[in-house]
């Protein structure tokens, strides 16, 4: 006799289970599967979102470094007077730029390096005096840093604490930073700047200088007047600023 599948009600019920059994195997491998997925994916953006706050944290606390004048200016101390700006330039130049930054604003950062050039070169021949308001208005770090830059001013070494504080923008600026970049300068952390720094005996001026930008329209930064006159930075060119100076002399 050939023997034939078992077509009766044990057969029918063996075959159940054994699909039953398959179709729980399956799913347990997609979840494994799912599993593995999801702890390879959150590995990534541990890795991702670490890296990324170790660098951030890096360009925040490291030590600033030196900023070398392209060309060299003249400084003397100046006393600063609430609400009025820092001179950078000879006060008998011809003609008068005023600056209006946040030295923690990226597009003042930008317009450093693309016109600092142009305007300290005028600086250095004579033709152009630059009345700076330091503004402080997008964090603790913007705030610490104009004063400091005050501190400079009033302690002769302004312009190139102002390019120092430029080229290292991506700082926090702790008064360690502050302290450390005057003499990555060549300026002094001794007395008057060092009890300056630390006492923030500036925070006052930083305020008055706030409200100036207020009370002369200014809502951003930077901004810039030539002689008082509103001058477009957007579509400005260092040759089309050094033409409208030269246009003023």
């Amino acid at each position: 006799m050939s023997s034939r599948p078992d077509r009766g009600p044990s057969g029918a019920s063996a075959r159940a289970r054994e699909a039953a059994r398959l179709a729980a195997e399956q799913a347990d491998r997609r979840q494994r599967e799912r599993r593995v997925l999801v702890a390879v994916v959150v590995a990534v953006v541990v890795l991702v979102v670490g890296g990324g706050i170790g660098v951030q944290a890096w360009r925040s606390n490291r030590a600033p470094s030196a900023a070398v004048p392209a060309t060299a200016v003249s400084e003397a101390p100046q006393q600063l007077t609430d609400g009025q700006p820092i001179r950078l330039g000879a006060a008998g130049a011809p003609v008068t730029v005023q600056l209006y930054e946040d030295f923690h604003c990226p597009h003042c950062a930008e317009f450093e390096e693309e016109f600092g050039p142009t305007l300290t070169a005028a600086q250095a021949a004579g033709t152009v005096q630059v009345e700076l308001y330091p503004m402080a208005f997008i964090d603790e770090g913007s705030t610490a840093a104009s004063q400091a830059m005050a501190c400079a001013a009033e302690a002769g070494f302004g312009q190139r604490y102002y390019l120092g504080l430029f080229a290292n923008h991506t700082l926090q600026w702790s008064q360690d930073q502050l302290l450390d970049l005057a003499g990555k300068v060549g300026g002094s952390t001794a007395e008057p700047f060092g009890t300056c720094v630390r006492t923030g005996a500036k925070a006052g001026w930083v305020t008055a200088i706030n409200a100036a930008a207020e009370r002369n329209g200014v809502t951003g930064t930077p901004t810039l007047f030539l002689d008082g006159e509103p001058v477009q930075v957007s579509g400005l060119t260092p040759e089309s600023l050094q033409a409208m100076i030269d246009a003023k002399r």
